[in-house]
């Protein structure tokens, strides 16, 4: 499989201007797209990423003012994974992060590095982890924040199922590679693609998880191109698995797999990027929106709030 990590992780915002705030002047990313929810237009769709919007470092969310707070459980995606370059960049942020309210864990060890749990202050599960070989972005470094300091994109996601094999199985299917020696009662497995992992753990005694605004709404895997993007289809629909086709969203082509456990699981293309729409130094700067929404802009435009 052609499978080569994590693309994007989308999220559900009820506080646009609060979340804007927090990821680009408390984290220090970049917004390279300000555009609306293709599939409702009534809410904005916000990107967060390098300065370039390369694929894996972006972290997107749907604006959902009405939605309540989610309850927590199983079958979720639990947790987003931020890379940073050292350990004194993440005591840097633990500090910084204490100092902006926002809650955090202490600095422990994860897949063998040194690794911290936090919070957004809509309670959006977080965590940062040193990853000092990746150098495939080019950090924003906004806020303030020292450019050798910056967050480099996203190592993975945490994924919490009732059943652990399955979904092992799943990502194994796309091209994962698991850690050796996993067995059904394992506490947790680290499922490889590329430089990025999926950290698959097992919760039967935890309600289903209710999505609400602190949650995570699909996690993206990537591929290069359409015809990568076509073989991975001819395996999910060879084993079985409800999906979307390949939906076209002018950024990038995607298909979304109802995965195990209700989880959506997108597939996405690295390609044409952020920049089809606007220049490299202007990202994020003006409503963007595909070619078959603009002749709904002035409409758009007079309803969404200014952020930037």
């Amino acid at each position: 499989m052609s499978v080569k990590g994590i693309h994007h992780v989308s999220a559900i915002t009820q506080e646009v201007l609060d979340n804007h705030d927090f990821y680009t002047q408390v984290l220090g990313m970049r917004l390279v797209k300000k555009t609306v929810n293709q599939d409702d237009t009534g809410m904005y769709h916000l990107f967060y990423a390098d300065y370039e919007g390369t694929p894996g470092t972006d972290i997107t969310f749907f604006e959902i003012s009405r939605s309540s707070k989610f309850q927590p459980g199983t079958n979720s995606i639990s947790r987003t994974i931020f890379r940073v370059p050292s350990l004194e960049a993440l005591e840097y942020f633990k500090e910084r992060l204490q100092e902006k309210g926002a809650h955090t864990g202490g600095i422990t060890e994860r897949a063998g590095r040194p690794y911290m749990n936090f919070s957004d202050l809509e309670g959006q599960r977080l965590a940062l982890i040193v990853d000092e070989e990746y150098d495939a972005s080019e950090p924003f470094a906004g806020g303030g924040i020292p450019r050798e300091y910056a967050i480099t994109g996203i190592k993975g996601v945490e994924v919490t199922v009732q059943y652990l094999k399955p979904m092992v199985l799943f990502l194994e299917m796309l091209g994962g590679e698991a850690e050796s020696g996993w067995s059904d009662d394992s506490g947790a497995v680290e499922v490889k693609f590329g430089q990025d992992s999926i950290f698959v753990a097992e919760d039967r005694s935890s309600p289903i998880e209710k999505e609400g605004y602190g949650s995570v709404h699909h996690f993206a895997l990537r591929v290069a191109d359409e015809a990568a993007l076509e073989e991975v289809l001819e395996t999910i629909n060879s084993e079985k698995w409800r999906n979307s086709g390949i939906v076209d969203r002018f950024y990038f082509k995607a298909v979304y797999i109802k995965s195990v456990g209700n989880i959506t699981v997108e597939i996405a293309t690295d390609g044409p990027g952020f920049t089809v729409d606007e220049p490299l130094e202007a990202l994020g700067e003006s409503l963007s929106l595909p070619p078959e929404l603009e002749k709904d802009r002035d409409f758009l435009e007079l309803y969404s709030q200014p952020i930037n």
